[in-house]
């Protein structure tokens, strides 16, 4: 797909997001074993997203590309969350969990699972059992949400 059909899309796909108070997290368009599957992740900066957050925007989402027709060939849409071991991309997110539990993989291939204290200036500090660890944000591979049964 053309860049600037994908950016067509992240736009007006922000545009109804917003409209319910949501945001997009993440879009893809790729080709998967079943076809092409354009999946839209939306999130909720305030919560999570409900079945029916996903069910809404899809509609609208799914009517706008059928007006714009934009994509030449057959593909599926999704609109989902990006769950409950969502990842943790930025500052904002590092902010916006405060308190809650993640994993850690670092660029030197520690693992680290612990319990998000607080994030500044490209700082986490989290509590790790009952130790205290600050981790830099650059020295971050990746990071989500761990699950909490």
């Amino acid at each position: 797909m053309e860049e600037e059909v994908l950016e067509k899309i992240q736009d007006k796909a922000s545009e109804i997001a917003e409209r319910h108070g949501l945001e997009i997290f993440d879009i893809t368009f790729r080709r998967e074993s079943r076809g092409w599957v354009l999946r839209i992740t939306i999130d909720n900066p305030v919560g999570y997203v409900s079945i029916r957050d996903c069910e809404l925007v899809s509609r609208e989402i799914e009517r706008w590309l059928d007006e714009e027709d934009l994509i030449n060939h057959r593909y599926f849409l999704e609109v989902s969350s990006p769950g409950l071991d969502r990842p943790l991309r930025n500052e904002k997110d590092f902010m916006r969990f405060t308190g809650s539990l993640a994993k850690f993989v670092m660029k030197n291939g520690t693992v680290i699972v612990a319990r998000i204290e607080s994030y500044e200036n490209g700082v986490i500090r989290v509590l790790d059992g009952k130790k205290q660890k600050e981790i830099r944000l650059e020295d971050i591979k990746r990071a989500n949400l761990e699950p909490e049964i």
